[in-house]
């Protein structure tokens, strides 16, 4: 019952909204249950497969994004699950979730699927149930795969209401901010290059996140903001002006990459010499002085 509290809450939230309305309108849709079939199956419904140029650097950066993701919610697993960060058994299964990743969107492509990234909500589940055995990852695995067979019973979990999902990852998240802050404060602050950096990308970072509309103002349509706005550009260049735009408006992706710029070319702090303050005279010697 301990491990299992985060999918017993979310029944919970989910058995309010079944049996609550707002304003006579229901929270649950069930009619994506009524249209979701008994069983499906990936291959029973596929998209053409072609080549979209101006698509090439906006999927590249989106990658970049990813690998970042990736390094950061391994490390935030590791944290969780109390294992040592930076060892030879870290990199390796940084590695190999990173291969992962990688092989894992690549078939995902093939099959005209979504491509795969990490969950950082899966920090938080571990931090609230304290499992983090494989078993449990690889029975997740099974019940993803099962959901997805089952298309009824995806259809029940796709009709939860946002609401109820926005409520446990909301905490959820809270749980990898608190990890992260954790992680964060196992660095040297007193370094004033580490102080500099983290100053730096989570100024950049965090700025893009609350005013986006710099670099890709989505208020009058997409990819007018003022610093390029590329009127008169053919599509390949908007293509280019499109992946800058994403990469310049996503907080995580210009922030990692200004911490990974700036840790890359900056000096190492300097040693501090500190200098003896000199010691007063005493009157013993101002008058051996004297004499």
């Amino acid at each position: 019952m301990k491990n299992c509290n985060v999918v017993l809450a979310l029944l919970f939230g989910y058995l309010i909204a079944g049996v609550t309305n707002y304003e006579d309108q229901p929270y649950v849709d069930a009619s994506k249950i009524s249209a979701a079939p008994g069983i499906d199956f990936l291959w029973t419904e596929w998209f053409g497969i072609g080549f979209y140029g101006p698509a090439v650097i906006p999927l590249l950066i989106a990658y970049v994004v990813t690998t970042v993701e990736t390094v950061g919610d391994i490390t935030a697993t590791h944290e969780v699950s109390q294992l040592k960060i930076g060892d030879k058994e870290y990199s390796a299964r940084v590695q190999g979730g990173l291969l992962a990743d990688a092989v894992c969107s690549f078939l995902a492509s093939i099959f005209t699927s979504m491509p795969n990234t990490t969950f950082s909500q899966n920090n938080g589940v571990i931090a609230l149930t304290k499992c983090a055995s494989r078993r449990a990852g690889f029975a997740a695995g099974a019940w993803l795969i099962v959901i997805g067979v089952l298309a009824k019973v995806a259809g029940i979990i796709t009709s939860i209401p946002d609401c109820v999902l926005g409520g446990m990852t909301v905490f959820l998240f809270s749980n990898v901010l608190v990890s992260g802050i954790s992680l964060f404060g196992k660095l040297d602050l007193n370094s004033r290059r580490i102080r500099f950096i983290a100053a730096m990308s989570l100024a950049v970072g965090v700025g893009v996140t609350i005013h986006p509309f710099a670099f890709q103002d989505m208020r009058a349509s997409s990819y007018t903001a003022a610093f390029w706005t590329c009127a008169d550009c053919g599509s390949t260049l908007k293509g280019l002006r499109n992946g800058i735009s994403i990469f310049l408006s996503t907080g995580y992706c210009i922030g990692s990459f200004i911490a990974i710029l700036l840790s890359a070319i900056m000096p190492e702090d300097q040693e501090v010499e500190e200098i003896a303050a000199k010691e007063e005279p005493t009157v013993e010697a101002e008058k051996q002085y004297d004499a």
